[in-house]
C-alpha cells in the first residue's frame, strides 16, 4: 500500500544527533599514555582511602560516575577521556588522583560485562494486527539513516505529510528543494503570520561534532499555497543547533524561538530569539542566553502552568542528563524547575515528548534514555521512562520498560481502548564494543507499551532485530480510524541494503499478517503517489 504525499527530507544530520541529537557525548582524542602530571600508581594502593578524592575529582561539575555503567575493559578509556577534558577545559584548581588509581576504582567495582535485560514477549494478535510494509527511496546510493520522522501540516484545505529525514544527504525535499548544510529538525510555523505554513530548521552547521561558530537558525519561508520555499538566515555563528520552536514569550503578538543549541564540548546554550519585527518588516531576532550548558536536545513549548504564558520544557544532555521546566515569568524571564535529574553522566538521554499519560488532565513528560553511540556498549538501564506531574517538581519518575538502545518514544491510543499507550524504537551501533554483545545481536527493537489501567503499562515486543530505528510517527496514514506507524531505518554501515522507511498498518480486523513484509514501490524523492494516507 503506497504512501501518499511524502515529503523526503534528508539532510547531513551529525552522528552526535541520530535525530534526538543525544550520542558522542564523550568522543575526543585518547590519552594512550598516563598523562606526565599522572604517573602510573600501584593496583595494591589503599582505595578506601582514595575513594574521597576521586568522587570529588569526578563529581565537581556533575554527578560521578557509578562504576557499573561500563564493564571493567571499558573504564580505562573512559577515565582517559575524562582527564582529557579537565586539561583541555585549561581548569588548575582541582587536584586530580593518580590515573591509574582511578582507573582501578572503577573496575574493581566494574561488571565484567553488560548483561542485557531479557527479550519481551511477544505482541499477540489481539485486539488488533499490525502490517508491516516497507517503503523504498528511488535512486538511493547509500544506506539509510532516518533520523526523524514528522507529520506535517500544510496550508488550510491540505492534506497531512509524513517527513521523513536521512543524515546523509545534506538537503531538504518538498516540492521545490532548499540546500540545508546540516539540519538536525524542521519545525512548522507561520513565522510571518500570513496564512502558509513555513519551516523552522535546526542547522547543525557540521556533519562531524565539533565546537564551531557555524550553527544557523533557518527560515523556509513559504510563498505560495503550493509552497515555494525561500531560505532566509534568522540566526548565525551559533554552535550546533539540535532543535528549535516557535512561541509567543512575550507576549507582544509575533513569534519569538527558543533554540536548543547543543553544541558539543565547549559550545551549546539553551537561547531565546526574542523577536522585535514592526510591522510588515523581515523578522529581526535578538539573542538571549537563558541556560549556559551544552548538550540540549529537545525544547517542546507548553504552558505548563495555566497561566496563559508558554513555556517549554529542555532534554540537556552530554553529562548533565536532566529534564529541565523553564516557567515563562513574562517580560523575557524564566524561571527553572528541574523535572528530572538522572543523577548519572553516562545515562544516554535520547528524546522527550510532552504528554498527559495519565489523563489526570496536567502535562507528563515521556522520557527515553537509550543513547549507545558514545561508547558503542548497550546498556542494561537504557529505559523507557513517564515522568508523572503530580503538581510539584521533580516530577515523580516511573521505568515503563528497559530498552537497551532506546532512542523514541511517542504516546498515542494505538488499540484504541480511549487510554495512550506508549511505542518505543530502538537503536544500536553496528559495532558494539562489548564481547557478548556482537554486532547482530537481537534486541527488542520496537515494543508496544499497553496501558492497561491508569498509569500501569505492559510491555510487549512488536519486532525483534539487530535495532537500527532512531525515528518514529504515529498516526492516522490511512483514514481508517485506527493509528499506524512509521519507522525509519538507520545504519551507519553504507552498504545496508535494508528499506529507509516502514509503515505499520493497523488493522483491527485482518487476517493475521505475512511472516514477511510486503514491500511497497520505490518512491521517488520528491513524488508524491497515490495511494491512501490522512
Amino acid at each position: 500500500m503506497p504512501v501518499r504525499n511524502i515529503i523526503i527530507v534528508s539532510f547531513g544530520l551529525s552522528i552526535a544527533v541520530l535525530g534526538s541529537v543525544a550520542a558522542w557525548r564523550h568522543t575526543g582524542n585518547a590519552v594512550n599514555q598516563p598523562s606526565p602530571r599522572q604517573p602510573a600508581v600501584p593496583v595494591d594502593i589503599d582505595m578506601t582511602a582514595l575513594a574521597p578524592a576521586i568522587v570529588k575529582f569526578c563529581g565537581d561539575c556533575h554527578a560521578s560516575p557509578h562504576p557499573d555503567r561500563f564493564p571493567k575493559a571499558g573504564w580505562r578509556d573512559e577515565v582517559e577521556k575524562g582527564f582529557n577534558f579537565y586539561y583541555e577545559s585549561s581548569r588548575a584548581d582541582l587536584t586530580p588522583p593518580p590515573l591509574q588509581a582511578l582507573v582501578e576504582f572503577f573496575r574493581r567495582q566494574a561488571p565484567d560485562d553488560l548483561a542485557l535485560p531479557p527479550l519481551r514477549s511477544p505482541c499477540s494478535p489481539e485486539p488488533f494486527i499490525l502490517q508491516p510494509v516497507t517503503h523504498e527511496l528511488a535512486n538511493r546510493s547509500a544506506a539509510p539513516a532516518v533520523s526523524h520522522l514528522v507529520r506535517w501540516p500544510t496550508t488550510a484545505g491540505q492534506p497531512m505529510r509524513l517527513v521523513m529525514t536521512d543524515m546523509r544527504a545534506g538537503t531538504i525535499h518538498t516540492r521545490q528543494c532548499a540546500s540545508i548544510a546540516h539540519p538536525a529538525h524542521a519545525e512548522p510555523c507561520d513565522l510571518d503570520r500570513d496564512g502558509l505554513v513555513d519551516r523552522l530548521v535546526a542547522d547543525l552547521g557540521s556533519f562531524e561534532p565539533a565546537d564551531h561558530d557555524r550553527g544557523r537558525v533557518v527560515w523556509l519561508r513559504a510563498r505560495t499555497a503550493e509552497p515555494e520555499f525561500v531560505p532566509i538566515v534568522l540566526q548565525t555563528g551559533l554552535g550546533r543547533v539540535a532543535d528549535v520552536q516557535p512561541a509567543d514569550f512575550d507576549g507582544d503578538g509575533d513569534v519569538d524561538l527558543v533554540v536548543a543549541e547543543f553544541g558539543w564540548r565547549k559550545t551549546g546554550r539553551i537561547l531565546w530569539l526574542e523577536n522585535q519585527s514592526g510591522t510588515n518588516t523581515p523578522p529581526q531576532f535578538v539573542l538571549h542566553v537563558l541556560d549556559s550548558r551544552h548538550g540540549a536536545i529537545h525544547v517542546p513549548v507548553i504552558d505548563l502552568n495555566a497561566d496563559g504564558r508558554p513555556d517549554f520544557v529542555a532534554l540537556i544532555s552530554q553529562e548533565h542528563e536532566v529534564v529541565v521546566a523553564f516557567l515563562n515569568q513574562g517580560g523575557g524571564a524564566f524561571h527553572r524547575e528541574t523535572v528530572f535529574d538522572s543523577q548519572d553522566p553516562a545515562y544516554g538521554s535520547s528524546g522527550i515528548q510532552l504528554a498527559d499519560l495519565d489523563r489526570d488532565g496536567d502535562c507528563d513528560v515521556l522520557y527515553t534514555n537509550g543513547d549507545s553511540f558514545d561508547t558503542m556498549y548497550l546498556k542494561p538501564y537504557h529505559a523507557v521512562h513517564w515522568l508523572e506531574n503530580r503538581g510539584g517538581y521533580p516530577f515523580t519518575p516511573h521505568i515503563l520498560a528497559q530498552l537497551p538502545g532506546a532512542s523514541r518514544a511517542l504516546a498515542a491510543d494505538v488499540d484504541s481502548d480511549g487510554d495512550l499507550d506508549v511505542v518505543a524504537v530502538a537503536a544500536a551501533p553496528e559495532h558494539l564494543a562489548s564481547p557478548s554483545q556482537s554486532h547482530n545481536a537481537t534486541i527488542d527493537a520496537v515494543v508496544w507499551l499497553e496501558q492497561t489501567a491508569p498509569g500501569r503499562f505492559s510491555p510487549r515486543s512488536l519486532e525483534r532485530s539487530a535495532g537500527r530505528h532512531a525515528a518514529l510517527e504515529i498516526a492516522d496514514f490511512d483514514g481508517d480510524g485506527a493509528l499506524d506507524l512509521a519507522i525509519g531505518a538507520f545504519h551507519f554501515d553504507q552498504s545496508a541494503t535494508s528499506p529507509a522507511l516502514t509503515i505499520w498498518w493497523n488493522r483491527p480486523h485482518a487476517a493475521p499478517a505475512a511472516a514477511q513484509p510486503a514491500v511497497a514501490k520505490p518512491v521517488a524523492h520528491d513524488a508524491r503517489p497515490d495511494g491512501e494516507r490522512q
